[in-house]
């Protein structure tokens, strides 16, 4: 209060109404900017992505938002980490079904999941390591099989 007092009558109210006008561009800017914070959903636990996969090869979302879009830009490590803990325990389970089923719906979910997974990775370095421990997961999957190949081009095309 004490500054604002010795700056001048004009000078005062310029003064503020430059706050204001900053105060307002701030949020406006803000919007434009991709979100650097992985949504809440995709931290839930690797049953809602499992769940979330028996809509593929459609649209397959974790409350609304796509798989590919829970690894958002410019995020941290705490988030890479976090996803990893909801991604990896779900690429096991499928991995695990599509061994036993390599031409049925368990081959076609992992394909879809691992084409999310990489459309998802690319967006920022940070995610490399889940991409590639989820990659370690098709060890002994048949990713040759038409519903694998199925699945995987439908993951990253809309994943």
């Amino acid at each position: 209060m004490e500054d604002l007092q010795r700056i001048g009558g004009g000078n005062r109210v310029r003064s503020v109404l430059f706050a204001c006008a900053l105060a307002l561009l701030v949020p406006a800017g803000c919007g434009s900017e991709p979100s650097r914070a992985v949504p809440v959903e995709c931290k839930d636990a690797s049953t809602a992505v499992e769940r979330a996969l028996a809509a593929a090869p459609g649209e397959v979302r974790l409350s609304g938002t796509r798989l590919s879009d829970c690894f958002a830009p410019g995020s941290d490590s705490a988030d890479g980490q976090a996803l990893g803990l909801t991604f990896l325990p779900a690429a096991e389970h499928a991995a695990a079904e599509a061994r036993a089923h390599p031409n049925g719906p368990p081959a076609l979910r992992l394909g879809f999941l691992i084409g999310a997974v990489h459309r998802g990775v690319a967006r920022g370095r940070v995610y490399a390591e889940l991409g590639r421990r989820i990659d370690v997961e098709l060890t002994g999957v048949d990713t040759t099989s038409a519903a694998y190949r199925r699945g995987e081009r439908a993951g990253r095309d809309h994943g």
